[in-house]
């Protein structure tokens, strides 16, 4: 055969079949995956009673929603525009330790982590160290800076507001070195607790919309109130667990943190039942474009809308500048954004702090 001896036919030949086994091989292992994953997807992850946002299997806002096709479109006009690589920023002093009773301090961190002491108690929110925001650092969006606070100069913290289960705001590495170390209580949305499972806590509590909870061995109250978002992991579909915002009531004074969030008439509804804010702290960042953007997260002009309408106190702004996660917009587009809300609205520039990472301050009564 072609000046072969049979030995090299034969060797050839088992090889040609070696090679068909590893592509048959390859090819069941990847339908496998392709099945597991499917099967993840489908499962319920909260079993309970049909509500007005939950119909037996996921959770849903009233409205419409983005599609696929919307989705396809997004991405096929994508417009990127260059974050820089790396920045460093000036270091802060350290958060200090606690607050006294009627104080109030917030630190912005990164991304969605505030640090929030009220009270005494010391409280976190979507918390994220990790250098990148996804389930694997291959396939996710990397950071340009450093989180504001280094991990071990976080004062001991006593509550985790987790606001939904985006990998950029429920961070599994983040919150299992958080657990170890400080064992604090978290409050989260319906279904999520299923996620948090590997932290083997007994102090994750799940939150429906209005649902009210008392924090043990201080004054305050947690109120877990709707947001405009969704929820999703690689693992678990689409809108299977509950996302939200938080109200953290205190007889000195109300804090809001409203989570990734559209603007939506839900607002009214937390001003109705909650009247003045104290401090309300509100997404400014990854809102382009717009048509594809408004349902998820709110712009610069819709945050200070908000903080007149709930009769704020004093803002401050969250969401920006780490991940480069929607580039369509510069990484420093919110700043002016902001800036002209607020002279629209003939609003001071103290009314609505921009913090600068890491950088804390107290919130006056």
């Amino acid at each position: 055969m072609f000046g072969l001896t049979k030995t090299q036919v034969t060797g050839k030949v088992r090889g040609m079949a070696r090679v068909k086994i590893y592509i048959l091989f390859l090819i069941g292992f990847l339908i496998a995956a392709a099945l597991m994953i499917l099967f993840l997807r489908s499962r319920t992850l909260y079993h309970g009673p049909v509500s007005d946002h939950f119909d037996g299997r996921s959770f849903h806002y009233k409205g419409p929603t983005r599609t696929f096709t919307d989705s396809f479109k997004w991405m096929r006009e994508m417009k990127t525009i260059e974050w820089p690589e790396w920045i460093n920023d000036p270091p802060q002093p350290k958060p200090v330790e606690r607050v006294d009773a009627g104080e109030l301090r917030v630190t912005y961190i990164n991304h969605g982590t505030v640090l929030i002491q009220m009270d005494g108690m010391n409280i976190l929110t979507d918390p994220i160290w990790s250098d990148y925001s996804g389930p694997v650092s291959w396939m996710s969006t990397r950071r340009v800076r450093a989180p504001g606070v280094k991990f071990e100069d976080l004062p001991k913290i006593d509550v985790i507001l987790i606001s939904h289960c985006h990998y950029d705001h429920l961070d599994m590495n983040t919150l299992k070195k958080l657990n170890d170390k400080f064992q604090p209580r978290i409050f989260t949305g319906l279904g999520v607790g299923s996620i948090l499972s590997p932290l083997k806590s007994n102090k994750v509590l799940e939150m429906d919309w209005w649902q009210k909870e008392e924090v043990k061995s201080s004054n305050l109250k947690i109120h877990f109130v709707p947001a405009r978002h969704g929820s999703e992991r690689i693992l678990t579909g689409a809108n299977k667990t509950l996302w939200g915002g938080f109200v953290i009531e205190s007889p000195n004074g109300k804090v809001y943190f409203s989570g990734d969030t559209g603007y939506e008439d839900f607002l009214e509804e937390i001003h109705q039942r909650f009247a003045q804010f104290r401090l309300t702290i509100l997404p400014i960042g990854s809102y382009e474009k717009r048509w594809f953007m408004r349902t998820q997260h709110m712009n610069p002009e819709e945050s200070v809308q908000v903080h007149r309408l709930l009769e704020s106190k004093q803002s401050v702004g969250f969401h920006y500048a780490t991940f480069a996660e929607h580039p369509e917009q510069t990484i420093d587009a919110h700043e002016k954004d902001l800036a002209d809300a607020l002279k629209k609205f003939s609003m001071k520039q103290s009314d609505f702090w921009v913090l600068k990472f890491g950088e804390g301050r107290y919130v006056s009564k």
